[in-house]
């Protein structure tokens, strides 16, 4: 078993219900980054009116990370069974389920079946990018520093 392996293995698959940090988890992804053959995930973007969908296929056996969402985020697992590990624990989910993100959940998951996974944001934009921009920050210090500024003009 290679290191990365037996890390992915520990944190996000044996942590059992112990909170991880959010270190832990830029640890894991940084880590994953680095490896060779990285595999790109199926994702389809949906719209309509006021809504934009991401759906993801995760195929079983992957482990990924999530991106940070801005705000508070809604969930739909269509199918498929996954654990998903946050700083609040480790909780194994199976679709259909629907839940919500708070702002600032950085997630690993490691997919126990193939999985479909949609997250869904309140949007009339189309363009991808400025989309990515307005709902996803590249780093917990840009969400601190966006909290920050919001803060100063309310």
């Amino acid at each position: 078993m290679s290191e990365i392996t037996q890390f992915c293995n520990e944190l996000v698959v044996q942590h059992g219900s112990h909170p991880v940090t959010r270190e832990q988890v830029m640890e894991l992804e940084a880590a994953m980054l680095a490896m060779p053959n990285q595999i790109e995930l199926e994702t389809q973007h949906h719209f309509a009116p006021g809504i934009y969908v991401r759906e993801l296929f995760i195929p079983a056996g992957t482990v990924l990370t999530g991106k940070i969402h801005r705000h508070e985020l809604m969930n739909i697992l269509v199918s498929g069974t996954i654990q998903v590990t946050t700083d609040t624990g480790v909780t194994e989910l199976t679709g259909p389920k629907i839940y919500n993100s708070p702002p600032g959940m950085k997630k690993a998951a490691y997919a126990i079946t193939d999985t479909i996974w949609l997250n869904i944001h309140p949007t009339t934009e189309t363009d991808l990018v400025k989309i990515e921009d307005e709902f996803i920050a590249p780093s917990f210090e840009a969400l601190e520093h966006s909290t920050e500024a919001l803060e100063k003009l309310t």
